[in-house]
């Protein structure tokens, strides 16, 4: 392993001026010193330990990111933008997948401690909750995509109360009456308020909005799939059911999963049941047809995320701030009047 005595020795000066060039002083190095430092660092490809560094100067650049599962493609573009953001300011990002267990997130979260991360983004309020203990060592926190009840932790998320009723009213507008909802995970507060959000609009409409109409899926296609199934299945109706029209997915990835559902279970989309979901991925374009969803303003989420951290980091105590983004709605091709039902084009 390359040293920084190597480095000096092939750059004849001392280790304390190799030092110095690495992090910025304390005292001055010549132009001539530095150039021939940069160029040994260059030449035996030397990588100074960013902890060590850390506990001279006070920061790695890097920043942790705790996200569910990348298999949902609005986690993994969210996670794209945060890291285009972070490396235009300078920074390096670490991730960590949680699959929303609470053991697995407290590991990611002191790991990331014991790297001496400048500061954490979590798409996770949950990991939030349960790693309160570690205040006295946490770095400046931002929640993403989820909503923080506490007076301390900035956070950035959609309106999910207001998205979800436009994605429903959509499907009113179509005709639909009796539209279901497949939620994510409960008590996920962001499950919640979009459950909040279908049934607001269909008490609006004067719509059926009763429980038997809500199926609960993880944020998953399987989710999707299973919670579509439990709704749409011959096998699974209770005496007196009456067959959705419609459905409101909660998310993109578990849209993907109740358009197999349906496949599987001989029902066309949109010609037998309309579809509208949530998050307006680049994955929604390519399914079909085309879904018709809720689309998140990811850059803005993510790069107001950065910057609220960034700040964060720069000075611990600022005030907690929240923001909240208004979704649009993406028209695609999952949508169509009921069956005996002429309708109208929205």
């Amino acid at each position: 392993m390359v040293t920084r005595a190597d480095v000096a020795s092939l750059a004849n000066v001392s280790p304390a001026v190799v030092s110095y060039v690495i992090n910025g002083g304390p005292r001055p190095v010549s132009r001539e010193a530095r150039a021939r430092v940069n160029a040994a660092i260059e030449a035996l490809d030397y990588r100074p330990n960013a902890v060590a560094s850390a506990l001279r100067g006070g920061s790695t650049k890097n920043v942790g990111l705790l996200i569910p599962s990348p298999v949902n493609p609005y986690f993994a573009e969210l996670a794209e933008v945060i890291e285009h953001e972070l490396l235009q300011a300078g920074y390096l990002l670490s991730i960590g997948i949680t699959h929303e267990d609470a053991k697995l997130q407290r590991t990611h979260v002191r790991s990331l401690i014991d790297r001496r991360v400048d500061g954490l983004l979590l798409i996770s309020s949950d990991a939030l909750a349960k790693i309160r203990e570690h205040k006295e060592q946490l770095p400046p926190i931002v929640v993403v995509d989820r909503v923080d009840d506490t007076d301390s932790t900035s956070c950035v998320h959609v309106d999910n109360i207001q998205g979800a009723a436009t994605a429903v009213e959509h499907l009113q507008s179509w005709g639909h009456r009796r539209i279901a909802c497949i939620s994510g995970p409960w008590p996920l507060r962001t499950s919640k308020d979009r459950v909040q959000g279908w049934r607001e609009q269909q008490r609006r409409a004067s719509a059926p909005h009763s429980p038997d109409l809500v199926a609960q899926g993880a944020f998953t296609p399987q989710g999707g799939a299973e919670a579509a199934t439990s709704l749409l299945s011959p096998e699974h109706r209770m005496p007196g059911y009456d067959v959705p029209t419609a459905v409101f997915v909660s998310s993109d990835a578990q849209a993907h999963g109740v358009l197999h559902a349906c496949s599987s279970l001989g029902l066309r989309v949109p010609e037998d049941i309309s579809i509208v979901s949530f998050d307006g991925t680049q994955s929604a374009r390519f399914t079909q047809p085309p879904l018709t969803t809720l689309r998140q303003p990811l850059k803005d989420i993510g790069a107001s995320a950065v910057r609220l951290l960034l700040a964060r980091i720069a000075s611990p105590k600022e005030p907690k701030e929240t923001l909240v983004f208004q979704g649009n709605l993406v028209v695609g091709g999952s949508c169509a009047p009921p069956k005996g039902c002429p309708g109208t084009v929205p």
